[in-house]
């Protein structure tokens, strides 16, 4: 005979264990996603903190270059006046040395027997009015500023002769240009090279005579 074995409370005791786990499970599911979601805030969160601190700076670092920007108008104006004012001290300083260039040249320049009543100079051209004994004097100082390497296109542009003065003096009006030091130094190299290129014109005619004789 077979003994009947009642089977339920073993069932029910296993069937307890099984909801059991399950929520135990359920539950530290729950809390491994809660603290996830808990970290995952609080990175969120500090991202945003620096973010904002970034924005911030980037924000004052805008608003410190746009001041700075703001001032560029103000400083170009400064800046041209500044150009203009060493400009004109530049020019006051080339009419300076011209004056003094053309007053050491003058000896120089005009011979003895004429005399100047009135010189004027605009930028580098100079006008000269003046009195001479006699053509001749008139001519010497033509050659002498045509000979200055400081001067350039000398001109003679009237001769009167007043009869009212001793001796029939000439009176005259006569031009010149004054150079500044560049272009005397650039004059010089383009004769100096002009000498050499006929040097050598006239070495290459020479060869080829003595060739041919």
């Amino acid at each position: 005979m077979i003994a009947k074995l009642n089977l339920l409370p073993w069932r029910e005791e296993k069937k307890k264990q099984h909801k059991e786990r399950f929520w135990g499970l359920l539950a530290g599911s729950a809390g491994c996603a809660l603290l996830v979601l808990w970290l995952a805030s609080s990175l969120i969160g500090r991202q945003q903190d620096i973010q904002q601190a970034r924005n911030a700076q980037l924000k004052q670092e805008i608003a410190v270059l746009e001041e700075r920007l703001a001032l560029l108008p103000e400083l170009d104006r400064q800046r041209d006046a500044l150009i203009k004012r060493l400009a004109v001290i530049t020019d006051i300083q080339k009419g300076r040395n011209h004056v003094t260039r053309l007053l050491s040249l003058l000896p120089s320049v005009v011979p003895q027997g004429v005399y100047l009543d009135d010189m004027s100079m605009a930028g580098s051209r100079v006008k000269i009015n003046g009195i001479g004994d006699s053509n001749g004097r008139l001519a010497t100082l033509l050659s002498n500023g045509e000979q200055s390497e400081w001067l350039s296109e000398v001109g003679m542009h009237s001769i009167v002769v007043n009869k009212d003065k001793p001796q029939e003096q000439k009176e005259f009006k006569a031009s010149f240009s004054l150079l500044s030091p560049d272009m005397v130094a650039a004059k010089a190299a383009q004769v100096q090279a002009q000498s050499q290129s006929l040097q050598a014109s006239q070495a290459v005619n020479l060869q080829g005579g003595t060739n041919e004789q």
